[in-house]
């Protein structure tokens, strides 16, 4: 205890190491594993915060040169020893600093809510004789006190509001020593209970029973449950979750869109009521903070989230369920770009815990991991309703060719018409926002661009104006051509909005609701939009992937997937996985009650296997023809790739940076254990002013590619002026672009 061992709250990796500060006798009682503190840091000895890691009774360095602690702060909070290890594992797998990897668990620290609550002061001599007088006045204190005698625990603000009072007669009571006010800590609640229904566990098939009693098992090993779309996965999950909390455990279960929650959070509160709590990035930060801390003090059991709920800080974790575990959301863009499904492994490994991978549509990733022995493999092959909808491959070549141009081929135009007859639901997904995708000029070509991202401009019809999707900035529409001058400007491409206004065209009679980006930009949109789809306040609901999945609708009959194309396209090596699972989720959504469900699936590469695979429901011919692809372009996961981005506003020095970075990777391959490509352009070459240059290298063996990249990485540094130069770094990235 002499010496505290302290992560800085510093990002910079030039201090990425630990420091040691002599623990002042005044706080030897009090300082504990995982507290914040405040520490002098640096030769002006400015106070930051720190995170106790440790402490040991010995140093290196010389006793006059160490620095005391300061203080510690009053809202501290102390990491557990799991959470300690867990950041110490992002930090080393994810290439961050410690403090980035400390941030990344923890919710911003917020000051607690404090809220003034209003006492009758029964300690006050004689209080029950000034309540009777009081009581047989007519006034505001009158009314104050009949209130109070009802409600015991109420607010100022709310019995104000209630009564339709000022402060005055208030203040009257105070100062009478009839009522007192004192403050209290007032939780930013996440959920609003009051509207669930209360449910019962429903009664288990064979086969929900036998993945039941498996997990129940408590299996050392992942679990990686696949079961088809509506094979009631989510009744699994509930009733595994029941046996955990009977065993005085805790639950971590996480969705990876924020427009799953919503749902997802319905039917465990509806379970579970008060044990249940949500964290998710549209949370304010006091919400989230608190609860964290509800979490951390036992007043819950169950936490549901997205992916930073994983570290929900339960001192007794029984089980950890990831809910569509193929979803790419699972692994951060921004650093620490740490992958949720092996942050769950390690969580699991350090509490015990058991660790269930759900999905329909499993990670080729994940089957192959089940298929080797590294995971259970447990399935539900069977709906519920033992329906499949019945799903067809529109190729719209043919389409073109009879004269269509509509972006609805003609049987889903049909389609949709009848079921707007029969007052019956349907879906439309397009993954891609807005109203065009590009603007140009009709008479030279010329195409309206971002000017700080090398990327289109998209049309947004209901604002009148061109957005960046990547840097948000935006541009009028321009009547004639800056390059030509003609007035031939016009829009091309498809997007969300513009499937609005062509269903407006074409069924005028439709109630319609669309759930893109755009549209769910406010506070608790994403509920709001759900809410009047499930009461059939909508006939017809547009959107992009946040619609594609976990939903449940019954009277959804009718799903059109209008271009399959668009990841297909993409180029990069998972498109194919992407397309498949996409399209089975977005199918999965029709005939899930009584109603049969139809699927249209229109495409311009009808023959791909990804979506004849996906017509047919068969996971495991896609999975077979897609782990060749993967074996004969040694991808993962045959391989393990590290994609490198040097990017920075002087486009020559970043150049000339990842140039040397070449040819300091291919100097020390030379026996050729590595595949490392040429230098070339990011796809999208220019981000928010910022030139991206991009090399990937591929080996079998994870740590020898690690530590290959990263020493070729440390003499680059040492050999070139870096400044204003960002080195990103990522293995086995979502997307190599």
């Amino acid at each position: 205890m002499k010496y505290a061992n302290i992560i800085v709250d510093i990002t910079n990796e030039n201090v990425d190491k630990i420091f040691h500060y002599l623990v002042p006798e005044c706080l030897k009682d009090k300082i504990r594993l995982g507290m914040r503190v405040f520490v002098p840091f640096g030769y002006g000895n400015r106070i930051i915060e720190g995170y106790v890691i440790g402490f040991s009774d010995y140093t290196d360095i010389e006793e006059s040169r160490i620095k005391e602690i300061a203080s510690i702060p009053e809202d501290y909070s102390i990491f557990s020893e799991n959470m300690i290890h867990l950041a110490k594992y992002i930090a080393d797998r994810y290439y961050c600093t410690k403090c980035l990897a400390f941030q990344c668990i923890m919710p911003k620290i917020v000051a607690n809510k404090l809220e003034r609550y209003i006492y009758i002061n029964y300690e006050k001599e004689d209080i029950l004789s000034h309540i009777d007088n009081l009581m047989s006045q007519n006034n505001d204190r009158a009314k104050i006190i009949n209130y109070l005698l009802k409600n015991p625990d109420i607010t100022v603000a709310r019995i104000k509001k209630e009564l339709n009072i000022k402060d005055s007669p208030i203040k009257t009571l105070e100062k009478n020593n009839i009522i007192k006010i004192g403050f209290k800590r007032q939780i930013r609640e996440a959920i609003t209970k009051e509207k669930y229904i209360k449910t019962s566990s429903f009664k288990l098939n064979n086969e929900q029973q036998q993945a039941l009693d498996f997990i129940n098992s408590e299996p050392k090993k992942p679990v990686l449950l696949f079961g088809v779309t509506g094979a009631g996965k989510t009744e699994v999950y509930m009733q595994v979750i029941e046996n955990v909390i009977n065993k005085g455990k805790q639950a971590i279960v996480l969705v990876p869109e924020i427009s799953l929650t919503p749902q997802t959070v319905e039917r465990f509160v509806g379970r579970f009521g008060d044990m249940v709590s949500v964290t998710h990035s549209r949370l304010s930060d006091g919400q989230r903070f608190d609860q964290w801390q509800r979490a951390k003090d036992g007043d819950i059991s169950i936490m549901i989230g997205a992916r930073s709920a994983i570290f929900t800080p339960f001192d007794n974790l029984g089980i950890v369920i990831i809910d569509e575990e193929h979803e790419i959301s699972y692994k951060s863009e921004t650093t620490p770009k740490y992958d949720t499904r092996e942050v769950a492994i390690e969580l699991c490994k350090q509490t015990g815990a058991t660790l269930v991978l759900g999905s329909a549509t499993p990670s080729v990733d994940s089957y192959y991991k089940a298929r080797s022995g590294d995971y259970h493999l447990v399935s539900i092959k069977n709906r519920i309703n033992n329906r499949l909808p019945n799903i067809e491959i529109v190729d719209m070549r043919e389409e073109l060719k009879n004269n269509n141009k509509s972006i609805f081929s003609k049987d889903l135009y049909n389609a949709i018409k009848e079921n707007l007859d029969k007052n019956l639901q349907t879906i439309l997904f397009l993954n891609r926002r807005g109203h065009s995708t590009f603007v140009s000029c009709r008479a030279c070509g010329y195409v309206m661009e971002c000017e700080n991202c090398n990327v289109n401009y998209t049309y947004h019809s209901k604002r009148n104006k061109l957005i960046c999707h990547y840097c948000n900035s935006e541009k009028d529409v321009p009547n004639i051509c800056p390059s030509c001058s003609s007035k031939y400007i016009r829009y091309f491409g498809v997007g969300t909005q513009k499937i609005e206004e062509e269903v407006a065209k074409h069924f005028p009679e439709a109630r319609v609701l669309r759930m893109d980006i755009d549209a769910t930009s406010k506070k608790n949109s994403h509920e709001k939009i759900l809410e009047q789809f499930r009461e059939h306040k909508a006939d017809i609901l547009i959107g992009t992937q946040m619609i594609a999945k976990g939903l449940d609708f019954p009277k959804v009959s009718l799903v059109g997937v209008l271009a399959c194309d668009i990841i297909l396209n993409s180029g990069d090596y998972k498109s194919s996985e992407y397309t498949f699972s996409l399209l089975t989720q977005v199918a999965g959504r029709a005939g899930r009650a009584e109603v049969e469900g139809k699927v249209f699936l229109q495409t311009y590469m009808p023959e791909h296997y990804s979506i004849v695979c996906a017509r047919n429901n068969d996971y495991l011919s896609f999975y077979k023809r897609e782990i060749e692809e993967r074996k004969q372009g040694f991808y993962p996961p045959f391989s393990n790739i590290f994609f490198i981005v040097l990017s920075g506003k002087d486009e020559e020095k970043v150049f000339e940076s990842i140039k040397y970075l070449h040819s300091i990777l291919i100097y020390y391959n030379q026996r050729t254990n590595f595949f490392i490509t040429d230098v070339a352009k990011a796809d999208i070459y220019k981000l928010k002013n910022e030139y991206r240059y991009k090399i990937y290298i591929k080996a079998e063996d994870e740590t020898r590619l690690k530590n290959f990249v990263m020493y070729c990485i440390k003499i680059l540094k040492e050999k070139k002026d870096m400044k204003n130069i960002y080195i990103n770094i990522s293995l086995n990235p979502n997307y190599m672009q």
